[in-house]
């Protein structure tokens, strides 16, 4: 991971540039994450991989003429999957270049950390990297040092990196005849033989023994002694039986000794399927590393845009035009007999083989593997190595009560809380756990996350690692009738969480789930349908099972034995309140009652034109759910009267979801392939993404600090809110497998909750799932 650099020394400047963290070092240079001294930012896809000589090496001018054959080759190529150079000064009094940065790990890091990849991944990781050489080779350049540590794996896919030997088709060789370049391990035969020897097949070559190696952990020509390697691959003596027999054949053809047997670039494309994924299929580990990695850039990236200590230092060549980055470059790890693969037993953020992710915001959850054992609601095994990612300031550890739907209001909007690490429960990691079917919604204390289930059912799960503290079996009413409904999530007041169930209100402690008092039911036929809770009070509603056109609001102080503040009928069956405002608003039948917190008395109603049913509030205005016509209804907060419909017309599956700014996301369009966005105040629409997932529409929306996260069951969208970059490679695109027995529909009724870049979700089946925010 990132390493901070050396506290109590100025800002370090290269070009227009800041030097954030170092990123690695080789023989003759370093690299560092940074970002414009003029334009600090915690975006990791903003931010820039600056390389510069070593400070301790004389820079003569046969080095500063290969510096300037890096910057050509970086240059000339483009492409998808390989690294862009943003700026460069080879004349500078240090040389130093900067290429686009990715927040993810190399290969090489990748399969030692999370085990080799899957065959899915690898013919997708071997399209990509063909492109990547057709790049490369169409610019008249060879690579000749393709190897893991040279690729970068992203979210949108992999990019090869270092071009600090390519070298053009017809230029003339600075190394002494006879000097081999290039990597032990991943170099051709030609290599062996001298620079002057290198072909376009020779990179084929070196390509196969990646993908080898990706698919089996292993290299192709792994020994012990460099003689016995420098045999093999002279020879071409590949050890190929850890890698899948689907695969082989195609590695096989690549490992051939004579360069013209082995297929071109454009031919291994269409050999690995030839179509690009729209989104990549990496397993769980690598989707845990890619979020590893963009949660530490920020913190580094969050501590520099303050901008101390920058303006008044002088900067270290002319200012360069700047354009927005996408991808980078990482630290290789070892590749020998020392980065051997480690037996994962539990849950852990760096290993296993499939990702469980909660299509709704993105979760980043770990499966365990076929035959590693293990139990469910644990996080062990080994993480990071010790020292591997430093930076600064640590996490705080959170210190409130984090309730779901985004706040007051239920706007789905968890602002910047919901990425900042000082939200963080303290040892958190990615983790699942299951409980008793049923489980309906949480709340997250700082250590406990406790989630209330069917009939007042209720379980507390550790919120670092989901082990269960403690459960409480669901209830019945005094006289034996079964279970009704949920209430929604549970309402914790100072270190107690009230459930809602049949038979009343129960107290439970939320360390020990020890039980400490009731408040009872209305009692008669009246079972609980919803409740909110806001400034330590539980605004619930409740249904008659009797009579269909009563209804019944009930606020109860919590704390202590409970108080009741109020209660009003309504004249019809009423849906889960929501508070804001100072007003209780409720959906009752085709129409929205607004009712006085501090009272009960109602205060206003809607038209009853069409029911609003699911509600959001925002400031001035009540957002409905979409409607059966198309469109999101808003309606004047104080009168309840419709002032506009957003979007009128437009067909939407999922949302709205409303940021404190007034942004109001949906998600809608032909198919609900399209993430729509309008502004609050004036209706007008703000910008649109077309996602296109290949597998399934797309249900839920979420704002989370500056992103807006859409989602279905394979796959979550991460975008700005400031609309798709042109670049539609910058949006984040997470691949989800989620287990069988979720369905779609599952993912509608299930509600997230997010605190500093973790997220916590329940199914109604008991499967609790936590992990990264994409």
């Amino acid at each position: 991971m990132l390493k901070a650099l050396p506290d109590g020394q100025p800002p370090r400047l290269v070009g227009p540039y800041r030097l954030l963290a170092a990123l690695g070092a080789g023989g003759m240079g370093e690299v560092h994450l940074a970002c414009r001294t003029d334009a600090p930012t915690a975006d990791p896809h903003l931010m820039v991989a600056v390389k510069t000589v070593r400070a301790d090496l004389e820079v003569d001018g046969d080095f500063r003429t290969r510096f300037r054959r890096e910057i050509t080759a970086a240059r000339a190529v483009s492409g998808p999957y390989a690294a862009q150079l943003v700026d460069a000064d080879a004349d500078a009094v240090v040389p130093w270049l900067a290429t686009e940065y990715v927040p993810g790990p190399s290969l090489a890091e990748a399969v030692t950390r999370a085990g080799a990849l899957p065959v899915e991944a690898v013919r997708a990781l071997g399209a990509a990297l063909a492109r990547a050489l057709e790049s490369v080779h169409a610019a008249k350049v060879l690579h000749r040092d393709l190897k893991p540590a040279n690729v970068l794996l992203g979210a949108a896919g992999p990019k090869l990196i270092d071009f600090g030997i390519a070298q053009a088709f017809e230029a003339t060789a600075l190394t002494s005849t006879g000097l081999v370049v290039g990597s032990p391990g991943f170099m051709s035969p030609e290599h062996l033989v001298g620079s002057r020897a290198v072909v376009p097949a020779s990179d084929v070559f070196c390509l196969g023994a990646v993908l080898a190696f990706a698919a089996s952990g292993r290299g192709p020509f792994h020994d012990e002694e460099m003689a016995s390697v420098v045999f093999r691959i002279s020879r071409a003596q590949a050890e190929l039986d850890g890698v899948p027999e689907e695969l082989r054949p195609v590695v096989e053809r690549c490992l051939r000794l004579d360069p013209t047997e082995r297929p071109t670039a454009a031919e291994l494309v269409e050999l690995f399927g030839g179509e690009e994924p729209t989104a990549f299929p990496w397993p769980g580990g690598v989707l845990s590393l890619l979020s590893e990695y963009a949660d530490t850039a920020r913190r580094f990236g969050e501590a520099a845009a303050s901008g101390a200590g920058v303006a008044d230092l002088p900067t270290i060549g002319p200012q360069v035009p700047y354009s927005p980055t996408a991808a980078g470059y990482r630290p290789a790890v070892p590749e020998g007999p020392e980065a051997r693969r480690r037996p994962w037993g539990r849950i852990t953020a760096g290993a296993v083989a499939v990702a469980v992710v909660a299509a709704a915001v993105g979760v980043v959850l770990l499966n365990r593997g076929e035959g590693q054992g293990g139990s469910t609601g644990g996080a062990a095994g080994p993480g990071p190595t010790t020292g591997s990612s430093t930076g600064p300031g640590a996490p705080a550890t959170l210190s409130q009560v984090v309730l779901p739907y985004g706040g007051e209001g239920h706007p789905d909007d968890f602002g910047k809380a919901g990425t900042d690490r000082a939200f963080r429960p303290a040892g958190w990691s990615p983790w699942k756990a299951q409980v008793e079917a049923g489980t309906d919604s949480c709340a997250l204390a700082p250590k406990v996350l406790v989630c209330a289930g069917s009939g007042g059912a209720a379980v507390g799960l550790n919120a670092a690692d989901g082990k269960k503290l403690w459960s409480a079996p669901a209830r019945k009413t005094p006289n034996g009738e079964g279970l009704y409904s949920t209430a929604g999530y549970p309402a914790i007041v100072g270190e107690t969480a009230y459930i809602s169930g049949p038979d009343g209100l129960t107290a439970y402690g939320i360390a020990d789930g020890k039980q400490r008092g009731k408040i009872p039911a209305p009692g008669g036929d009246w079972a609980v349908k919803g409740s909110d809770l806001h400034e330590g009070v539980l605004y619930s509603t409740y249904v008659n099972l009797a009579d269909a056109d009563k209804g019944l609001v009930i606020a109860v102080k919590l704390g202590g034995t409970g108080k009741e503040l109020w209660r009003s009928r309504l004249d019809g069956t009423p849906e889960h309140p929501v508070t804001a405002g100072g007003r209780v608003y409720v959906p009752v039948g085709a129409v929205t009652m607004a009712l006085d917190a501090r009272t009960g008395k109602e205060t206003a109603r809607s038209s009853g034109s069409e029911p609003c049913g699911d509600i959001a509030v925002q400031g001035k205005y009540v957002l409905c759910s979409p409607s059966m016509d198309g469109g999101v209804p808003v309606l004047d907060a104080r009168t309840l009267r419709q002032v506009r419909t957003l979007g009128k017309g437009t067909e939407m599956a999922g949302g709205p979801a409303v940021s404190a700014d007034g942004l109001v996301a949906v998600v809608g369009g032909d198919l609900d392939h399209t993430v729509i966005t309008y502004d609050l105040e004036s209706g007008r629409e703000r910008w649109r993404a077309e996602t296109m997932p290949h597998l399934e529409r797309l249900s839920r929306v979420y704002f989370a600090g500056d992103r807006v996260l859409a989602g279905g069951k394979h796959e979550v969208h991460a975008i700005p809110v400031s609309g798709p970059p042109a670049r539609s490679q910058n949006i984040e695109v997470i691949r989800l497998n989620l287990p069988d027995s979720i369905d779609a529909s599952a993912l509608s009724s299930s509600e997230a909750l997010a605190a500093g870049g973790a997220v916590f979700l329940p199914f109604p089946d008991g499967l609790v799932v936590s992990g990264h925010l994409p």
